[in-house]
């Protein structure tokens, strides 16, 4: 077995004993439960309301927690000096990060599939426009993930590396909003927000809601551009992340 595969078990099964990855079962059904209390109290249509209730919860509570394991993980081995491992062969630093992300990755790929599985159980919308959502929200939880290690790897404090990874969630979510703000404020200025636009994380590009929730149409290739983003954004986090890390003793 590799040595990455190696490293992917072992955080899986460090994981597996930390009380915070049980807690995703609770979570689901408070997410369950708030949708079906939403239906009920919103202005809106009942089904309509439970719809977009289960799509954006689904979307906001799989992040937050693939977000928590990742930051209490690695602050965990950090903390108790676990992670001197990476500085002493046969293991490479490089290697311990990939197996890192492959083991949350792999992780995020299950809570979403669960996910998947209940909007069609509670008829959120046809099948195709959810299957392609779902597949946009695993490329988000991908780069918030490797977001996640860099900022974590970074900053080795447990409040800093929170208040890091969600404001680069609320950034990554709040650039369409600006760039288009300065579209409307000055047409040239539209060059420089498109640099804007991509260069910083543009996590909108990872949701297939609106087709969902209206019935719009969706294709297979609405995937491509986002799979190619999140590849690229993955490969510069990286990047950051194996320079940085071949620095430190830690």
């Amino acid at each position: 077995m590799s040595r990455i595969g190696i490293v992917s078990i072992y955080t899986l099964q460090e994981v597996r004993r930390d009380r915070l990855f049980w807690g995703f079962v609770p979570l689901m059904l408070f997410v369950i439960a708030f949708t079906f209390f939403m239906r009920e109290t919103s202005i809106v249509a009942g089904e309509e309301a439970l719809n977009r209730s289960y799509i954006a919860l689904t979307a906001l509570a799989a992040s937050v927690f693939i977000v928590l394991l990742v930051v209490s993980s690695m602050y965990r081995e950090i903390d108790s000096k676990a992670i001197f491992m990476v500085i002493t062969k046969p293991i490479a630093r490089h290697e311990y990060i990939l197996g890192k992300f492959i083991a949350f990755s792999l992780i995020s790929l299950g809570i979403t599939m669960i996910s998947f599985a209940g909007a069609l159980i509670l008829g959120v919308g046809p099948a195709k426009p959810l299957a392609v959502h779902y597949i946009l929200c695993l490329f988000e939880q991908l780069v918030m993930i490797m977001a996640a290690l860099a900022i974590t790897l970074g900053l080795r404090s447990l409040p800093s590396s929170i208040l890091g990874v969600a404001g680069f969630y609320i950034i990554g979510h709040s650039t369409k909003k600006m760039v288009d703000i300065g579209m409307n404020m000055a047409s040239a200025w539209v060059p420089a927000l498109k640099v804007f636009y991509y260069l910083f994380p543009s996590l909108g590009l990872f949701s297939a809601q609106a087709a969902v929730l209206e019935h719009g149409p969706v294709s297979w290739t609405d995937i491509l551009f986002p799979a190619g983003y999140a590849a690229l954004y993955l490969a510069i986090l990286f990047l950051i992340i194996v320079i940085d890390i071949r620095k430190r003793d830690f």
